[in-house]
């Protein structure tokens, strides 16, 4: 049975105790679904597998745990948050209830969650309905912590959440726009606190979309991009103290297009590089690379890719065997992956489950 259309943005990881790829994406039935690779591509529809309730229009998304568990996380039609989790067979939690999640506040959105491997939690940011910051965290048993609140910071968060760890000292950041185009964060060394990105970095206030933020871990440096309102994707980079990039400029890119979410990025911890991916105005799926400076790249030129593509681009490496992959949703709904191994490869990720 071929899977279903694709109503969300692919995000996918690798299991690295396994080195199986799995990219998730809500079908078109509202199903999360998984394609999942181990050789050849699969698809498994993990609300049925785990009778589990169907998602609303958001975006899934997975992570590892230390322990080899896998999580994928999603924003349910009950607007709370739910989890789909694996240790050898896949499971259902209605994360909100868990944590006892105040029941007056519904998620809206839900970011990606990620473990803290100097202490083994795990976390899962999401945007409340009272517009405040709000996790639930497992140190074995789920809990409820509303940022916003324990960081003193202002209600002002405009679109998605996205949270990291910063392996080198332990921080956990989440990152945010605000309605007057700034970016924030909410950060975490034992307590919350707040920092206003932009004016850290003396950036420009022409934020748009989804902010979104990687470590480099062999620099120890963070980054945070995003689009402006300018159609440039733009960086925060912190090595100390934030500073501003202005990405596009430096790598004489085609600009992003604004119908997207946003850029966003990893490293390449095999060869140091760094990779910011967004759609451009001609809706083909770029990257910003950078080695010591940046470069730009045309991927879908570059793989042969015959689709458009739309809402937004992730990407991430194979620790195994060093590949790198971009997933994204085409104008005929289906899940596409380029995707390196020297050279850029095209593959209908859709059409290899059927």
């Amino acid at each position: 049975m071929s899977p279903p259309e694709t109503k969300s943005p692919p995000v996918g990881y690798v299991h690295p105790g396994d080195g199986i790829q799995h990219v998730n994406y809500l079908g078109s039935d509202d199903h999360v679904h998984e394609l999942w690779w181990n050789g050849a591509w699969h698809d498994t529809d993990l609300c049925t597998m785990t009778d589990a309730p169907t998602g609303a229009f958001d975006v899934p998304s997975g992570y590892v745990h230390l322990d080899g568990t896998q999580h994928v996380n999603y924003l349910g039609t009950d607007e709370h948050v739910h989890e789909l989790w694996w240790n050898g067979a896949w499971h259902h939690n209605d994360l909100s209830v868990a944590a006892g999640a105040p029941a007056g506040v519904q998620a809206t959105r839900v970011g990606r969650g990620y473990a803290h491997p100097g202490d083994r939690t795990q976390h899962v940011p999401y945007l409340g309905s009272d517009n405040h910051v709000h996790e639930l965290w497992w140190d074995d048993g789920w809990h409820h912590n509303d940022l916003t609140a324990a960081a003193g910071a202002l209600a002002n968060v405009s679109g998605r959440v996205y949270g990291y760890v910063h392996p080198g000292d332990g921080t956990q950041h989440v990152n945010y726009r605000d309605a007057s185009r700034h970016v924030h964060e909410l950060w975490w060394d034992g307590d919350w606190h707040h920092n206003d990105l932009t004016a850290a970095a003396h950036a420009p206030a022409n934020a748009s979309g989804t902010a979104y933020g990687y470590v480099h871990p062999g620099e120890g440096t963070q980054h945070v991009n995003y689009f402006g309102t300018d159609d440039h994707v733009h960086e925060l980079r912190w090595s100390g103290n934030w500073q501003h990039n202005d990405l596009t400029a430096a790598a004489h890119a085609l600009n992003g297009n604004s119908f997207t979410d946003g850029p966003s990025g990893y490293a390449h911890p095999g060869d140091g590089t760094q990779h910011v991916l967004y759609i451009g105005s001609d809706f083909h799926v770029h990257e910003l690379w950078w080695d010591g400076n940046w470069h730009h790249n045309d991927l879908s030129v570059a793989a042969g890719a015959h689709s458009l593509a739309f809402r937004t681009v992730f990407g991430y490496v194979h620790p195994g065997d060093g590949t790198q992959h971009v997933n994204y949703l085409d104008s005929s709904l289906h899940v596409q992956e380029l995707w390196w191994n020297g050279p850029w490869h095209f593959n209908d990720l859709t059409l290899a489950a059927s």
